[in-house]
């Protein structure tokens, strides 16, 4: 599960790792243009930068880029600010490795130098100690190290130990894995086919190869290292026997040959190495080093050292010398392999090969974007030629805030011709329709015209998402997203039963889907449109509705892409709206609202739309509802954004609140054109999600802050998204979603009653 909040403790975290001047980067992409192997949407170290700091520990956390990152330096020498990202990346990695291990052992030993040198040499200790007390006989007259210490019983602690090392880093690569991979659908074909992407950088790092100016022979010694301690390696693992032997066999058997390479291999490659980082310190590299940089060296170094001199004790015939040279080489050996595999700098042998291996299996799960650019250029006119990628939308965007989704990346996919079906067409489907992007937009453009084109293209090519076929199948069937009949499309309202529309009267009842079919447990939607029937009665207003005879207006199928039978559902209620000659629609729901409005071309002068609380703060001004009864309460508003941000319908609601005696209201921290949305917009009523990646809970917490009792909103599906996030955090005593509708009949409806059981007429009463 994301997080997108920022983390307050990230930079400290990264600098007490190693970062140097986090602060002193402007974002200028310098060193990203630097780097050879910053390449697409792997952008290094510029990115990784960015992350650290906003303090997006998520974002850091998912990023391959640290592990792609050799440290040529070149970064270093280039930033005009004199930043030093190179060791900043390095950082990152040490900061990865200790989020990736489970133990808390690695963040421990990166952080205390004296505990990693105190674990390393309990561990040494306690395996000298265990040939000291389990060693074999001790032969004097001539070396018997295979007496001394049997090859196959070694063998078998060699094979104990890699157990439990591969176990630890076998599990902090799975901790890796996720943490990467996010969720990505990835087919087994194409792990088995890409597994020598892993197996060729495990060995090669030929990607170092690509690094520019940095010293020429870095992947040399690199390379020269690796190899000795793999050749070191396979000696020791799989031919142990044959390696270690009492015979001395001549200088050109394979098994001396092979050990000469890997000791000359070890001790030449780690003495250049530590030269460079203790010793040269090379301007755009190893300027700063890490305790583990050099312990690891440095163990190395004397692992090379202690095997040798084991060989050459052998060969001079010194048994003793030889038996405990061979102890020591011993302990160090196993000493090392369990603190740095696992838990230090060794540990890059497995995540960075991984690292490499995933972001190739990420890039080739994607396909081609359904969406092609130019045709979606002239769907949307100038839209690409206008954004400048400010990144305004993907800043104030609610989404954000609790998942992986970014506005600007759309658009900046498509302009680039980049749009792959993961970064355009999966990531559309996380926009809420919400307006918030619109609204801010410093260019005007209209971003939600984009995702609905990149939305139709998904479903013309058969790529729905899955939550959203049932909603889109009983659409098309029986003109309502909830599961219900046509002909129940009016039971929700048997008591009052509605009137029919007719000629003559002035207004047309269109009720909201979710309103007709409400199965939610509380109900909501339904006691709200129960509500305004009967303000409406005691208004005294004349309406009537099309029962059965309407269809769902079409905005969620709008929304999420189905144009098609978003435009059969917009032609069926033209139809009737004109048969019955309707020039007054009343709307219970905004989303009803804004189709009529905007999706409706046939009768868009010809039909005036209004929601319902505009009507009822009419008929409030006009004295045909009077709120005398006190409703004590506190309450705050929840801006629908299809009522808000989309018809900029903020007042009528607030002043339909404010008109009710003894109700206090208190604003939320956003609200009106910054109101956070309650989820339920394009296709979000039928996701489900984590309750930390829920819009509704969000929303519920924020009006929790506030000290409410109730909140208060006019929109069915906002009704629905916001009790149903009441009852996920377990908030059902604390606050209640109320309709605004149900807030007025309550103060109006017990003034009501008391004046017709005094003998009041409608009329009297409203005077």
């Amino acid at each position: 599960m994301k997080d997108n909040s920022i983390s307050l403790d990230l930079y400290g975290e990264i600098e007490r790792l190693g970062a140097k001047d986090m602060e002193t980067c402007m974002q200028c992409g310098n060193c990203a243009s630097a780097c050879p192997l910053s390449t697409g949407e792997n952008t290094f170290p510029r990115k990784i930068y960015r992350y650290l700091q906003l303090g997006l520990r998520d974002k850091v956390l998912e990023s391959p880029e640290p592990w792609l990152c050799y440290y040529c330096g070149d970064c270093n020498t280039d930033c005009p600010r004199g930043a030093e990202p190179a060791e900043t990346m390095m950082a990152t990695r040490r900061w990865l490795m200790t989020q990736y291990d489970w133990t808390g052992l690695a963040r421990l030993f990166y952080t205390s130098p004296k505990w990693q040198v105190a674990a390393f040499s309990f561990i040494a200790l306690f395996v000298i100690s265990l040939f000291l007390l389990f060693h074999g006989p001790v032969i004097t007259d001539y070396v018997a190290l295979n007496t001394f210490a049997p090859a196959h019983y070694v063998h078998i602690g060699d094979e104990i130990m890699i157990l439990i090392v591969l176990g630890l880093l076998g599990s902090n690569a799975v901790n890796m894995y996720f943490k990467i991979m996010q969720g990505t659908r990835v087919p087994l074909r194409l792990y088995l086919t890409q597994a020598p992407v892993f197996i060729v950088n495990y060995f090669t790092q030929k990607k170092w190869r690509k690094c520019g100016t940095g010293p020429t022979s870095a992947w040399a010694r690199h390379f020269f290292l690796f190899s000795g301690w793999v050749a070191m390696e396979v000696l020791v693992m799989i031919f142990l026997e044959a390696f270690q032997t009492d015979i001395v066999h001549p200088f050109w058997h394979p098994t001396r040959i092979v050990g000469y390479y890997a000791t000359i291999a070890l001790m030449v490659g780690s003495a250049s190495m530590l030269y460079g980082r203790w010793f040269k310190k090379e301007e755009n590299l190893h300027r700063y080093s890490d305790f583990t940089d050099m312990f690891f060296l440095v163990l190395i170094f004397a692992i090379a050292v202690t095997g040798i001199f084991v060989h050459f004790a052998r060969l001079g015939g010194l048994p003793l010398t030889t038996y405990t040279i061979y102890v020591v080489h011993v302990g160090i050996c196993v000493g090392m392999l369990m603190i740095m595999l696992p838990f230090g700098k060794l540990s890059h042998l497995m995540y960075r090969p991984l690292a490499i291996f995933l972001t190739t299996i990420k890039e080739k799960a994607q396909q081609e974007s359904q969406t092609d650019p130019e045709i979606l250029k002239e769907q949307v006119d100038q839209t690409f030629e206008a954004c400048m990628q400010c990144g305004t939308c993907t800043g104030v965007c609610p989404s954000t805030e609790i998942r992986n989704y970014s506005p600007r990346l759309i658009m900046r996919n498509l302009a680039l011709d980049r749009a792959t079906d993961v970064n355009v067409d999966d990531a559309a489907w996380n926009c809420l329709t919400c307006n918030t992007c619109v609204e801010y937009c410093p260019r005007g453009i209209e971003l939600l015209d984009v995702v609905k084109h990149v939305r139709e293209n998904s479903v013309k090519a058969g790529n729905t998402p899955k939550q959203l076929k049932a909603p889109l199948e009983m659409l098309e069937k029986d003109g309502t997203p909830w599961p219900g009949k046509r002909k129940d499309r009016t039971q929700w309202a048997k008591d009052p039963s509605l009137p029919s529309y007719s000629q003559d009267k002035e207004y047309c009842l269109f009720t909201c889907c979710t309103t007709a079919y409400d199965t939610s447990p509380t109900q909501g939607s339904k006691k709200g449109g129960l509500a305004l029937i009967k303000l409406l009665e005691i208004g005294d207003v004349s309406y009537g509705t099309l029962g059965s005879e309407e269809s769902c207006c079409g905005d969620q199928a709008d929304k999420i892409g189905d144009t098609k039978l978003a435009a059969s559902l917009c032609e069926k209620n033209t139809a009737l709206l004109k048969t019955n000659c309707v020039d007054k629609i009343l709307t219970s729901s905004p989303h009803c609202l804004n189709a009529f409005k905007n999706n409706y071309p046939e009768i868009d002068e010809e039909v005036e739309t209004v929601h319902y609380t505009q009507l009822l703060d009419s008929l409030i001004k006009e004295g045909k509802l009077t709120p005398l009864s006190k409703v004590n309460t506190t309450v705050t508003y929840h801006d629908p954004c299809y009522l808000g941000r989309h018809n900029a319908i903020y007042e009528a609601p607030r002043q339909v609140l404010q008109s009710i005696p003894g109700l206090e209201l208190i604003e939320m921290q956003k609200n009106r054109e910054r109101s956070h949305c309650c989820g339920g917009g394009g296709g979000g009523a039928w996701q489900i999600l984590p309750m930390d990646e829920n819009h509704g809970v969000q929303r519920i917490r924020e009006a929790l802050d506030t000290g409410v009792e109730v909140i208060a909103t006019s929109c069915p599906y906002c009704i629905r998204m916001l009790n149903d996030a009441i009852k996920l955090i377990g908030a059902e005593n604390k606050i209640q979603v109320r309709d605004v509708a149900e807030l007025l009949l309550q103060s109006v409806e017990a003034s009501y009653i008391t004046g017709h059981s005094n003998s009041v007429n409608q009329e009297e009463y409203h005077v």
